[in-house]
């Protein structure tokens, strides 16, 4: 970069990381650059197996008895380019370009998630006038992936009590909790009965709005998996349909948007179609203004359908499976405590597979949520596995750190910075499973379409939180 932004060794390093390959799983070439920056500015310095890096800067003199502080952040970079673009992420540096206020990449992702972390950490590591108590800087890998490099770290290798991760997107939020969550891989089993000639439709639901299926629940959005299911179920009340096969959604941490049945009737049914296709849209008119239901004639042949008895057991468990929001905080009423998501369905050989992806800050209402699930499974006969998950990172109702971050924004900035619990996953749910004594906090500066190659990073935001967070290490 040709312009000198500030704070200008923020932005240095951050140029610097940016020369570095750093995709997930890929990180030891940026683990031994921190490692070598440690030595350098003679600190502490530990490396385990998984690439993660702890560095350790004494305290300023005065500050000895003040509580230990960890910084923390994530090595590794979504590493997304443009069709056109020829960069190669294992060995050329993202290239860096100012656009008004905002720094991004040409072609890729900026990987200012969470670069900007490793840049923020580094000054402050570097500068030997800046008053603070004893400060750890953690930085680990694949946070992108699977949380990897936090959920390995061992016990006992962390010395502070408070943890400020910088790995938060909005300048003026302060995060103090986050979902953890787990998934649902379901197996309907369904039989076949053989089709006699007749008419064959395909029926789309689409243009729905959709979302992140953790940020976005709370907005009420429509499902197409459960907006299917009601068509499908009014249909067959008005006049006699098989199911053929029916799909919908495509990922399971996001809010379906369409979906698709194939039906049977021995007649033309458009007439009754039409009437469902009002009646729903009507129903819907308020959440999803722009839902489209399109059905049509097909003249593909099939030769058998799902057996009466299997559709009417897949439209049971499609209407009863739970989705949006479960619970709200009760501190916080209008911050999601725990949601599932409906998230696939695909019809296979002899089943239907279904994803249900659930989330909550709160492990027994998790368990809870889930139990209810597998009880619907079970009245119906489902077969069911659950993945791993990942862990939640527990809102406290008391926190000596949440208190002094929004004491010291209150003086600096005249304002009141935002509380928020996220309904997505941060790594302090994967490192709290092994230090739940720490305090954590989450915050950032603003930045834009991560995990894009429209990713950009608030250069004024970054000054902003940068010295915001100067003085809450002073103060604490």
């Amino acid at each position: 970069m040709d312009l000198i932004l500030k704070p200008e060794r923020v932005f240095y390093y951050f140029e610097e990381i940016s020369k570095i390959p750093r995709e997930s799983s890929k990180e030891k070439q940026i683990s031994d650059y921190l490692v070598a920056f440690g030595k350098i500015n003679n600190l502490e310095t530990y490396q385990d197996e998984k690439n993660n890096v702890i560095l350790r800067k004494k305290p300023f003199k005065g500050y000895e008895n003040h509580k230990g502080v960890i910084l923390q952040g994530h090595m590794d970079m979504v590493c997304e380019k443009t069709e056109e673009s020829s960069h190669d992420f294992e060995k050329d540096p993202i290239e860096l370009k100012v656009e008004g206020n905002y720094l991004k990449a040409k072609d890729t992702t900026l990987g200012g998630d969470n670069g900007i972390a490793l840049a923020m950490a580094l000054a402050i590591l570097e500068d030997k006038s800046l008053q603070h108590g004893p400060l750890e800087f953690l930085a680990t890998t694949s946070e992108e992936t699977d949380l990897g490099g936090a959920l390995f770290l061992k016990e006992g290798i962390l010395k502070g009590s408070l943890l400020i991760n910088l790995d938060s997107e909005d300048e003026g939020v302060i995060t103090v909790g986050s979902a953890g969550g787990i998934e649902i891989d379901i197996s309907l089993p369904i039989k076949k009965e053989p089709l006699i000639a007749g008419k064959n439709y395909k029926v789309k639901v689409l243009n729905l709005l959709g979302g992140h299926s953790g940020i976005e629940i709370d907005k009420n959005r429509g499902n197409a998996n459960k907006i299917l299911g009601e068509f499908l179920e009014i249909l067959k009340e008005k006049t006699l349909i098989k199911l053929i096969n029916i799909s919908g959604g495509s990922k399971d941490n996001a809010i379906p948007v369409s979906s698709e049945a194939i039906i049977y009737s021995e007649e033309n049914i458009d007439e009754k179609i039409k009437e469902v296709v009002s009646e729903i849209k009507e129903r819907y008119a308020k959440i999803e203004s722009t839902l489209e239901i399109m059905s049509e004639i097909i003249e593909t042949k099939f030769s058998e359908s799902f057996s009466e008895k299997s559709f009417l057991r897949y439209l049971k468990v499609i209407k009863k499976i739970p989705t949006g929001v479960y619970t709200w905080m009760k501190e916080y009423k209008d911050v999601v405590e725990s949601s599932d998501n409906l998230a696939i369905v695909k019809t296979e050989k002899s089943d239907v597979k279904i994803i249900v992806s659930l989330r909550s800050s709160d492990r027994g209402i998790l368990e809870e949520l889930k139990n209810k699930i597998f009880v619907i499974l079970e009245e119906n006969n489902a077969n069911y596995d659950l993945s791993n998950g990942y862990p939640e990172w527990k809102f406290k109702k008391e926190s000596y750190l949440r208190e002094v971050a929004l004491k010291v924004y209150k003086e600096m900035y005249k304002k009141d910075m935002k509380v928020e619990v996220i309904h997505a996953g941060l790594e302090c749910g994967a490192i709290s499973q092994k230090y739940p004594n720490i305090d954590f906090i989450s915050i950032g500066p603003n930045m834009k379409n991560v995990h894009t190659t429209r990713e950009c990073l608030d250069i004024l935001s970054t000054e902003r939180v940068y010295n915001y967070l100067v003085e809450l290490l002073k103060e604490l």
